[in-house]
């Protein structure tokens, strides 16, 4: 289709410069990005919001163009009018982590898991589509639940680009990015949760102990939420239910999850402990806390080096989100320290 377009002498000379440098052949080629690059603006789902950063960050603000779809919205506390039956909380024999007859105290969650936020945007997903009912299919959950992590791992990145969020600050790691069918998948079996054709359980959810899986008679296979998940999952989130993206959660969330770590779920549990108690002990440093996880897991793990890396990072990314350690990076080093909430964690549990 074919339109003709007035363009004002000033902006016209401007296009010229960047057809002269080369960055565009034509006029049309470059009228044809501006419209592309203006739809895909129109089309970005997000709601108007203002951000302050404050005072301390140079008074910077943001303004997000903010939709959310009605399925986005949908998972929102206000708009959920589930009442759902919970399921009992799957055993540690029940998932695939136990096959290696490894002691539970010394599982830990795979560390490629290394955010929660995922997972709490799961477990609302999952709380909002039960009703009444105590199962659901895994399968339209967990490709519902993906759809919904990947828009806002879409709004979340966008928000952290415009505001110059360091590494250390961004929260959208784990989420899905866009339509890449392996970072989908990556959520779906990491941070989801699937059963595997040995029947047992695998991806974080059930590792957390806050859902379980079932067969039904045709060979379906179902999800529901533990009183755990569904506990969890009520709970008010500042990404979720304010689309404040500054932390993944708030303090009662926070002291929700440590207590259920502390009671049901012993190899996390342990997990953090022992990399407490190390950083107290001085090992502060990534390099330090890999020889440290070598020489007490390695072995009883069967683990390589890369696969020891990945644990030990994956841990210190949960615990960073949960407030439990800080970061100071000098250079190309890294340093940890245990924080309070650390401190009171390690002495109560």
């Amino acid at each position: 289709m074919r339109y003709f377009v007035d363009v004002p002498q000033k902006q016209a000379d401007e296009v010229n410069k960047l057809i002269q440098l080369g960055k565009y052949q034509s006029m049309a080629q470059f009228i044809l990005t501006a419209v592309e690059n203006q739809i895909y603006l129109e089309n970005l789902s997000e709601l108007p919001q203002q951000i302050n950063l404050g005072k301390n960050n140079n008074e910077i603000s943001a303004n997000l163009p903010i939709e959310a779809n009605s399925e986005t919205k949908s998972i929102m506390l206000n708009e959920i009018k589930s009442e759902p039956k919970t399921v009992s909380m799957p055993f540690f024999s029940d998932l695939s982590a136990s096959l290696p007859k490894i002691d539970e105290e010394k599982c830990w969650l795979w560390g490629q898991t290394d955010k929660i936020l995922p997972i709490k945007i799961g477990l609302r997903v999952l709380y909002s589509i039960m009703g009444t009912e105590q199962w659901e299919d895994l399968e339209e959950f967990r490709e519902k639940a993906t759809n919904i992590a990947a828009w806002f791992g879409s709004v979340i990145r966008n928000y952290e680009d415009n505001t110059n969020k360091v590494r250390n600050e961004r929260i959208s790691a784990g989420l899905p990015k866009g339509e890449k069918f392996k970072s989908k998948l990556r959520y779906k079996s990491q941070f989801l949760a699937y059963m595997r054709k040995d029947n047992k359980l695998d991806g974080a959810m059930p590792f957390l102990k806050f859902v379980n899986l079932m067969k039904d008679e045709r060979g379906k296979i179902l999800i529901g939420l533990t009183k755990a998940g569904l506990n969890f999952a009520k709970l008010e989130n500042p990404v979720i239910d304010h689309y404040d993206f500054k932390k993944s959660f708030n303090d009662k969330e926070i002291e929700f999850y440590m207590e259920h770590i502390s009671s049901d779920v012993k190899g996390e549990n342990s997990a953090i402990k022992w990399l407490l108690t190390k950083v107290v002990n001085g090992i502060t440093e990534r390099e330090a806390m890999n020889n440290e996880v070598k020489i007490e897991f390695g072995q009883t793990w069967n683990a390589s080096d890369k696969v020891i890396n990945t644990q030990r990072s994956g841990l210190i990314g949960r615990m960073f989100e949960l407030g439990l350690v800080n970061k100071e990076k000098t250079g190309i080093r890294v340093k940890f320290s245990i924080t309070p909430s650390g401190e009171f964690y390690l002495k109560n549990n």
